[in-house]
């Protein structure tokens, strides 16, 4: 299979086009998510972040403590949280009894009123009742601690759905293959999830959500490998804040492009208009584009079968990246009243503050 190589100008362009015409038309456009056709798969909800935390440093302590080390630990922790999550009544609903250990959550706020001259629990109508709300401690229980008659765990039965045989399983399988190569983990989840995917940079893991199908888990797959190889700690941008339209709109350039290589073009507007959506500027969209071309064309060799790719430098997106920085640099100095030229911009450029700037040619 030959190497695909991406036509950027054109594909740039499309992509432009695609986020001013939803921005110029929002209602004509395709949910974001309705694009990404989540098929769902039963399960017990998804806890809330608190608790998908403690879970996780559960199984973080309880990983270490066998032997692990602390980054093998957490990156383990981070698979087995993607893992069905259920009480032990919902286990015992499906014929499965729990036998290895809890995992400890916060139900829900539960309401108490308290009568605040005698500082007891009293009913809402009592004169003064101030209300509390307080929480009680439950057990959950992974699918791979849960059992049914026959002793076989609920993992099987509980495990994310392969996808069909077919191009967007090998382009998939392809693609996790190659960045699970280089230490990241590819985990698959079928719980209902508000996120169709997550990059984890401090475990070098990625979740995918084991609902989505075909092109929809190709895509998502494309763009959370894309914020593996564009963002993180060598980023010197926050991913929270003003900066993370744009990182998002950097990853889904990328699922955008390997999408179009492919003629899936439908799934492609779906994301055009999630990275509108996060820019609300098509120029912002280009500006990604250019930062995230070179991932492009490194995932895109992959998908279509190229041996031995690496994710070269692009010139591109470091000008790119240099164009977006003079403009930061010309609107602080406008900001505090100077104009970004001359002596101000050249200092300003070569990383003086702007306020020891102003401070200095005021004198």
């Amino acid at each position: 299979m030959s190497e695909q190589r991406i036509d950027h100008a054109a594909t740039r362009a499309a992509l432009t086009e695609h986020a001013a015409a939803f921005i110029a038309n929002p209602a004509g456009w395709p949910a974001a998510m309705a694009a990404r056709a989540l098929r769902l798969r039963t399960g017990h909800p998804a806890y809330s972040p608190n608790n998908q935390a403690l879970i996780v440093g559960q199984l973080w302590h309880r990983f270490a403590r066998d032997g692990m080390g602390e980054d093998a630990a957490f990156s383990a922790a981070i698979t087995a949280a993607a893992q069905e999550i259920a009480p032990a009544h919902v286990w015992r609903q499906r014929g499965f009894t729990p036998r290895g250990a809890a995992l400890c959550i916060y139900s829900r706020p539960i309401p108490l009123w308290i009568d605040p001259d005698t500082g007891k629990k009293c009913t809402a109508e009592t004169p003064g009742a101030v209300r509390k709300s307080v929480f009680r401690i439950e057990r959950t229980y992974r699918a791979e601690d849960v059992t049914n008659e026959h002793g076989q765990s609920a993992t099987s039965a509980y495990a994310a759905p392969e996808l069909p045989e077919g191009e967007a399983r090998e382009v998939y399988e392809r693609l996790a293959g190659w960045i699970t190569a280089q230490g990241w983990s590819i985990t698959r989840t079928t719980r209902d999830t508000a996120e169709a995917g997550v990059t984890r940079h401090a475990g070098r893991s990625i979740t995918i959500h084991g609902g989505l199908g075909e092109w929809a888990a190709v895509e998502t797959l494309t763009h959370e490998i894309a914020h593996a190889l564009l963002h993180g700690a060598d980023d010197e941008r926050p991913y929270a804040g003003e900066h993370r339209g744009d990182m998002e709109a950097e990853a889904e350039a990328v699922a955008y492009g390997l999408l179009r290589s492919y003629d899936q073009h439908a799934l492609a507007r779906g994301s055009a208009r999630y990275a509108a959506e996060w820019t609300r500027d098509p120029a912002r969209v280009a500006v990604a584009y250019e930062r995230a071309s070179h991932v492009l064309d490194a995932v895109a060799a992959v998908a279509h079968g190229a041996p031995g790719v690496t994710v070269q430098e692009s010139a591109k997106a470091a000008k790119a990246e240099q164009a977006a920085r003079n403009k930061e640099i010309a609107a602080a100095l406008r900001a505090a009243g100077l104009e970004p030229r001359g002596e101000a911009w050249a200092r300003a450029k070569a990383g003086e503050p702007v306020a020891a700037i102003v401070a200095a040619l005021s004198t």
